[in-house]
């Protein structure tokens, strides 16, 4: 399907008549003219009349389509698309010419229609095309910028509860007097730009130096479009006086490790800068700034009564909405800033071969940047404080850029019909989010080994919740429980004629009952029933399975034998993980001492063991 009809101009091109004036004519054939007599009063064909009567006679109805070719999709579906389209933008998340391909498609599908100039119902480009240029009137194509989705979750509730406090804040303050400020940095990247080259090249280049360097500077204006003196940061441990020469009149420097303004300079800032600017005015003065913990101290706030100046700070995340900087001054400051910058890259003999900006240089072309603004600054900073709904204070500027609340406008009743109820959930929901209902669990610090893998027990929580500063106490790994509980063997022990720890006086009963993940047991396990070390990893089925980790001894020869020294147990480096039941279970001992190296030495010896059982 052609984009564009173009008409044969050898062909014979008929005149389109209004739907009303056929209306008209058949009005007057019903009432018993005839057609040929309408036909001369009327100017309008007699095959044309005759053709739209034989429709009438049938339908009570006439639909006059237009001239050419016909839509592929009816009208009325067509308005709902882009009711469609426009909400889905206004919600922040607007769709590209191929979703609007699979919406369509999709759509058709759901309704059982099958559309034949479409393949399988898709859409092509050329529809697309011809789509936005019908409805042009109401879309467009733009590009779009991203939002954070804290950004995006800025509410109408949140506004016009800004706007409630701020309308008693500024009642009877001149435009003089409402200050606000903000912080950007300006980049050493002239940016993209359009350059002739040969056709076909798909990468031009051009060689320029640059560099991710970003110079910060403190700016602040009144609502009457006077630009205060800035206030430069460089990033660097020292200030030099070179970097402070041929800069804006009035233009403050400083510096700072992170090039960014910490609550130090913001009270220097606010002492050289606004504090001489307030001076001269009178009555009340409001400073209108973001929420930054470093934008506020004991000091400035006794600076700010002394002076009669009152701090409003802007709703969390709204800076894009509510910031008149943002929204009209930063992006033609940029703009300049790129060309200035460009401009010294390639004509001057300092920036051509200078790998990034020179501290020295920096002054100087601020001041050439401001100078290409002078004329636009005024306008741009009250078009700023226009648009923010400041002054003139004007709530609606910003509550019309969020999008509709469709269940308090009474105006939307109609769109209703046309966007569903699930549409608009989902918009909402994807926007705003879901409350999330489950329990946050605090991250634990893992205290691991270094080198020593980590297993899911490892992030287990303390089962109890009613003392925070015990959720990491275990049991198991305290060496007074298993030591005691070793002293309750003994002394069953004691209590009988016998003087050697057994599997009898440590019966299944205890260890069932004290075993817990972290504890060390003696296990006897394979065929030969050798006794090993073990450390309970996981309790598989209590009082039945168990899953542990099994050391071995350092020294390659058995020591079970050996009296006159320690043996010492060491874990393998692959780490042997093996399941047993209670009854492998000899005996709980208590934990090893820790020596270098991941090595162990228990106070329990193995032959001790053996020669018990």
């Amino acid at each position: 399907m052609p984009r564009e009809y173009i008409p044969d101009p050898r062909c014979k091109r008929h005149k389109w008549h209004e739907p009303e004036s056929i209306n008209k004519a058949l009005i007057l054939i019903q009432q018993g003219n005839s057609i040929r007599s309408v036909a001369k009063t009327t100017e309008i064909p007699y095959s044309v009349l005759q053709r739209y009567y034989k429709k009438y006679k049938i339908n009570n109805n006439v639909v006059v389509n237009n001239i050419g070719g016909q839509t592929t999709l009816p009208e009325s579906m067509e308005k709902t698309l882009v009711t469609n389209i426009i909400k889905c933008a206004d919600w922040g998340y607007p769709i590209s010419e191929l979703e609007l391909r699979m919406f369509v498609k999709y759509h058709l599908d759901q309704i059982g229609c099958n559309v034949k100039r479409f393949k399988n119902n898709y859409p092509g480009m050329d529809w697309v095309k011809s789509f936005l240029k019908r409805h042009k009137d109401r879309i467009s194509q733009r590009m779009c910028q991203n939002i954070k989705r804290s950004r995006a979750a800025v509410s109408k509730n949140i506004i016009n509860e800004y706007f409630d406090n701020l309308s008693q804040t500024l009642e009877g303050v001149p435009s003089s007097n409402i200050i606000n400020y903000d912080e950007t940095n300006l980049s050493d990247d002239p940016g993209r730009k359009k350059v002739i080259c040969k056709r076909g090249a798909k990468y031009p280049e051009r060689v320029m130096n640059q560099s991710k360097s970003a110079t910060s500077v403190m700016f602040a204006a009144s609502a009457d479009g006077q630009l205060l003196p800035p206030y430069v940061i460089y990033k660097s441990a020292h200030l030099y006086d070179t970097w402070t020469e041929g800069g804006p009149p009035g233009t403050r420097y400083n510096r700072s490790p992170s090039g960014w303004i910490d609550g130090q300079l913001f009270l220097e800032w606010y002492t050289k800068i606004i504090i001489p600017y307030c001076r001269r005015l009178n009555g009340k003065k409001v400073i209108i700034g973001d929420n930054l913990s470093s934008h506020l101290s004991n000091e400035v706030i006794r600076l700010s009564e002394k002076h009669s100046i009152d701090f409003i700070f802007l709703p969390p995340n709204s800076t894009h909405l509510t910031q008149p900087l943002d929204v009209a001054f930063f992006r033609p400051l940029k703009g300049a800033w790129r060309n200035v910058l460009e401009n010294w890259k390639i004509c001057s003999r300092n920036g051509k071969m200078a790998a990034s900006i020179n501290k020295d240089c920096f002054p100087s072309l601020l001041k050439n940047t401001l100078c290409k603004l002078v004329t636009k600054n005024g306008e741009n900073i009250k078009a700023g404080f226009e648009k923010t709904g400041i002054y003139p204070l004007n709530r609606n500027r910003v509550l019309n850029m969020l999008p509709p609340d469709t269940e308090n406008d009474n105006s939307s009743i109609n769109d209703i019909s046309l966007v569903s109820e699930n549409l608009t959930t989902f918009l909402k929901e994807s926007r705003y989010g879901t409350p999330d209902t489950t329990k946050k669990q605090r991250k634990k610090r893992l205290k691991v080994q270094p080198g020593k893998s980590i297993k899911g027990n490892d992030f287990n929580i303390s089962e109890s919740e009613d003392d925070p500063g015990e959720e990491n106490f275990n049991e198991a790994d305290t060496p007074v429980d298993n030591e005691m509980i070793v002293n309750e063997a003994k002394e069953d022990q004691q209590s009988s004629s016998s003087n050697s720890i057994n599997v009898g006086q440590m019966s299944n009963i205890i260890i069932k009952n004290n075993i817990k993940e972290g504890t060390w047991v003696v296990v006897k396990y394979g065929e030969t029933k050798k006794l090993y070390f073990v450390k309970i990893i996981q309790i598989l089925q209590k009082g039945e399975l168990y899953e542990g980790s099994f050391t071995r001894s350092s020294n390659f020869s058995s020591s079970y034998n050996d009296e006159t020294k320690d043996p010492i147990y060491i874990f393998p480096d692959i780490i042997d993980f093996y399941t047993f039941k209670l009854d492998a279970i000899v005996m709980i001992v208590p934990p090893p001492k820790s020596l270098r190296r991941g090595r162990m030495q228990f106070t329990v010896k193995l032959s001790d063991i053996i020669n018990s059982i």
